[in-house]
């Protein structure tokens, strides 16, 4: 009981260093909105609803000007309630003494938590959708409270996975310098203010992870939607309107088929790594497990990212929003096949 107990308290702190200030954000944000009506339990409410967010938890919505399904979340929001959680594991372990016990009562403890808020938090217009929220929660909590540590088999995939990123950012990055002035006007139409302006630029940086991860999909041939029945790839593209966002100036605006050249940074990835492990002095059937871990961690990977960095934006027009999982899963399998 004591060792739960200690548990419990450090989960509540690991949560209130993240929910306080968006709580001290979002009261200052509606204090300085004019509202005629309302009362300080919306902030509160939508503080919570924030914390909910960083976790990746998907919401369901219905009120009279919009309704639908947000599980377009901004993957850069996660690192810091990991962080959270690893440190108070690491905390709990100090006074615990016990790896088992430690990881079982924080576990327990964040869930039931997570539970309590979602609860709280939740009213007829919003609502969390729990299975996918906690099965999110559950892998961030696993990964949080384990020791990790990269296998050389996959450390390699992992850092020219990474490389291949950094390259994504790097042309979108001059994408959007190309279309800065397109990028000014949209937030000159958004008229954000001083506070809703630092919020907006906020909130775009926390998206640059899936941004990054839609633009690597892009440069390798198995593009993204940006709402229903859209299609943006460099060899096609249908567009319908957009939201006023600013990053989203650094969108295409034409089919560019010169883009499909970096699709070549699959074969050097699969032939770099395979050639390695055929080099390796084992038997035959080693090699083949290898080759076979190679294949299952590079496919399920990018299929995971895409599903994690992909999703809906409220309304019907904007879903679905990202990078196809199953699309860019048999674009990284063919290439593979293909340099095997």
């Amino acid at each position: 009981a004591r060792n739960f107990y200690v548990t419990l308290q450090q989960v509540i702190r690991s949560v209130l260093i993240i929910i306080f200030p968006i709580a001290f954000i979002t009261l200052f944000a509606w204090a300085t909105a004019g509202s005629t009506n309302g009362t300080t339990s919306d902030p509160m409410r939508a503080a919570v609803w924030l914390w909910l967010g960083s976790h990746l938890t998907p919401f369901n919505i219905t009120s009279n000007e919009v309704s639908g399904y947000l599980s377009y979340l901004p993957l850069g929001a996660v690192v810091l309630p990991w962080l959270t959680m690893r440190l108070g594991y690491k905390r709990v372990l100090e006074v615990v003494e016990n790896k088992k016990v430690s990881r079982a009562y924080f576990i327990i403890a964040y869930l039931l938590i997570y539970l309590l808020l979602t609860l709280i938090s939740s009213n007829s217009q919003v609502s969390t959708d729990l299975f996918r929220g906690l099965g999110i929660l559950f892998i961030l909590l696993l990964t949080a409270t384990t020791d990790l540590k990269v296998e050389n088999s996959i450390k390699l995939p992992i850092q020219i996975f990474l490389i291949m990123l950094g390259i994504a950012g790097i042309l979108f990055s001059i994408s959007l310098m190309l279309n800065f002035s397109t990028a000014k006007n949209l937030t000159i139409v958004l008229n954000p203010g001083i506070l809703g302006g630092l919020l907006l630029l906020l909130l775009q940086l926390l998206y640059l992870p899936n941004i990054i991860f839609t633009t690597l999909s892009y440069i390798l041939g198995s593009g993204f939607s940006l709402g229903k029945a859209t299609e943006i790839s460099p060899f096609i593209f249908n567009l319908r309107e957009i939201p006023a966002i600013p990053v989203l100036a650094g969108l295409p605006s034409d089919k560019n088929i010169w883009f499909l050249l970096p699709t070549l940074m699959i074969a050097i990835y699969g032939w770099i790594n395979l050639t390695l492990i055929f080099k390796l002095n084992i038997d035959t059937k080693s090699k083949r497990q290898l080759i076979l871990r190679f294949f299952v961690v590079s496919i399920a990977g990018v299929m995971i990212i895409s599903f994690i960095t992909s999703g809906s934006l409220i309304s019907s027009n904007m879903s679905p929003v990202g990078v196809n999982p199953l699309r860019i899963g048999a674009v990284v399998t063919a290439h593979l096949l293909l340099v095997l």
